[in-house]
């Protein structure tokens, strides 16, 4: 089984950002089938307000079994703890996507629920940022996406090494693959550094394709079980599949 752990799905409203529109599920679910993945972990685009697209993710998972659903927060959504807890609870969404580095009422509320907590990382987001988080909240598996990838030269490398560094120094930290495809040659390197039990498939899709990262991880002509461990094993014990 290959399970993508970074999806974007929704209709979006920031308009100026064309990344941020359009990101219909039928079309994640043709670029999964055209990779072979079996389940994508998907969330809303950005929102100035999650609670309607948090619901829309929760029925999408819930009719098509191919996704599983994550939340949405913004740091500084009032009741932040109360609509996770309804998005987990209630909606049945299976883990937090958040944008920037949390604070500790999301993270009090991801510890009590027990919830993977997928973060985004480089793209702007210096991944040492988050050493705080990972050492205050051991019991809460965080996931740095993008492997802290920056698509700026002066961060291109340094980024990733921070990223790498939080994963062999914290238990909980993991590192996603998505939007990593510009700098293969870390993918390698983190998976000899932390080993493919820390690491976790991820395309970034829509607008990075499963098939061509998915490309990079066969590229690295990895063993048949630490492969696994990256395109499913890790994601699947983290969300209790």
């Amino acid at each position: 089984m290959i399970i993508d752990c970074h999806v974007h799905v929704g209709r979006g409203e920031r308009l100026n950002d064309v990344f941020q529109i359009d990101c219909t599920v039928e079309r994640a679910e043709y670029l999964m089938d055209k990779a072979g993945v079996d389940k994508s972990v998907i969330f809303p685009v950005a929102y100035e307000d999650y609670t309607g697209p948090n619901t829309e993710i929760a029925e999408i998972a819930r009719t098509n079994k191919k996704f599983i659903g994550f939340a949405r927060l913004h740091n500084d959504m009032p009741n932040a703890a109360a609509h996770l807890k309804h998005a987990v609870k209630e909606l049945g969404l299976a883990g937090l996507k958040l944008g920037a580095v949390p604070n500790r009422e999301i993270m009090d509320a991801a510890l009590e629920l027990k919830i993977p907590v997928l973060a985004h990382c480089g793209m702007g987001m210096a991944p040492i940022k988050y050493e705080g988080v990972a050492k205050s909240y051991p019991d809460v598996p965080l996931i740095l996406a993008h492997l802290g990838f920056d698509q700026g030269w002066e961060n291109m490398f340094a980024y990733p090494l921070q990223a790498i560094y939080l994963a062999k120094t914290y238990k909980n930290v993991y590192l996603d693959t998505s939007a990593s495809i510009w700098i293969q040659y870390v993918i390698e390197q983190a998976v000899r550094e932390v080993g493919a039990d820390k690491i976790i498939f991820g395309s970034d899709g829509p607008w990075f394709y499963p098939s061509i990262m998915l490309a990079c991880i066969r590229d690295l002509e990895l063993s048949e079980s630490d492969e696994a461990k990256i395109l499913c094993d890790n994601i699947a014990g983290l969300l209790r599949l």
